[in-house]
Order: structure tokens, then sequence, then C-alpha cells
């Protein structure tokens, strides 16, 4: 065999693997599975009655009826759904978790997180940046208000129509409408820190 054939021979073999190996990484998505369940919740695009212990996977919809609750855990912290929620699981990343809260009322529970890593609750109004945080969410869609309170660490808030931002701190609270030009903090209001004392029987 002469110098040229075993040069396209070569060739040959080598074009193959350099493609393999410099074919970019798909991002690898996790699941988010039902930790605690009481009353009726489902997911929507599964059209399924769910579970203790089922997994719900990315771009699924999740519903709870009015009295169910409903806790989801990923690998990065769990959010809760209260009575009569909407949530969509927008991004499920080993690093990154966006869920979309459509309406209704929430808890947070985070740990500590890396650099690397974090959660985002998106609300039809304002994105909450999360790191190793536990809060409360309110969302009604209908009237475009909510509200946030904070348990312990601190939450960045964003609105989406002018991108003002506030943090909000631990004992602290703040209201989202559309007659609010200037997002402010406020004290959590005694009945918040209450509702949020259920976090500590969160995974």
């Amino acid at each position: 065999m002469n110098s040229i054939s075993i040069s396209k021979l070569v060739t040959i073999l080598l074009v193959p693997s350099l493609f393999f190996f410099c074919k970019p990484k798909e991002e690898e998505t996790t699941d988010a599975i039902v930790s605690f369940i009481v009353g009726k919740a489902t997911a929507e695009k599964a059209g399924s009655v769910l579970k203790a212990s089922d997994r719900i996977v990315e771009s699924e919809i999740v519903k709870t009826d009015k009295d169910a609750t409903l806790d989801l855990t990923t690998t990065l912290g769990t959010v809760r759904l209260l009575g009569g929620s909407e949530a969509s699981i927008a991004a499920l990343r080993a690093d990154q978790n966006y869920i979309k809260i459509n309406s209704g009322n929430i808890l947070v529970k985070v740990a500590k997180l890396k650099k690397n890593e974090s959660i985002s609750i998106d609300t039809p109004t304002v994105v909450a940046a999360v790191r190793g945080t536990q809060f409360w969410g309110q969302v009604n869609p209908a009237n475009e208000t909510g509200t946030f309170a904070v348990r312990e660490g601190s939450v960045q808030i964003t609105r989406k129509d002018d991108e003002a931002r506030v943090l909000v701190k631990a004992g602290e609270a703040v209201d989202l409408g559309p007659g609010i030009k200037a997002l402010k903090v406020r004290p959590a209001a005694a009945g918040e820190l209450s509702a949020m004392e259920q976090i500590d029987q969160m995974k």
C-alpha cells in the first residue's frame, strides 16, 4: 500500500471520530418528583391524576384542586403548590430549574446553591431569582396582583414590563400590581410569616 493510500485511509477513519468528539453535548434534563400530596392534583399534558413518587417531566403543567397540597422536589429544592394553583415546569436541568407559577399560592424551599446553580420562579408579571431561600408567593393573574414574602435568605424580584428590581430579605415582603410604580419592601405580615411555617414540613 503506497503512502497516498495510507493517507486516504487515515483521513477516512479520523473524520467520523472528529465529528463524534466535536458534536455539542446535549444538556441533560431531570425530573421533578411528587414528594408529598394531599387531595387531588393533575398533570394536564399527561392527563393523569398524580400520586406520591410520580415523576413530572419538563414542560408539564400541574394543577391542584381547591383543598389540595402538592410538593414537587427537584435536584435543587422543593416547591409546594397549595390549593387552586397551577404551575408549568418550564426547565429542569441538573443545575437550573425554571418554574412558571400561572396562578395560586406557592411555598419554596431551596438549599444553598453553588455558583452555577439557580432556581427561577416565573409569574405573569415578575421573575423571582432564588438562592438558599425559603419564601411564599401568591399570584392572581386576573388582576395581575401578587405578593412575595421571605422567611429565610433573600429573593430578587424583577418586574417584566420595566425590569425594576427589588431584593426582598428575611422577614420582608413585597406587593405587586398594575397600580404600583415603585417596588417597595415592607415587613412581612403575621399571617404571611405563619403561613410559611409549614415550610418546615417540606423536604
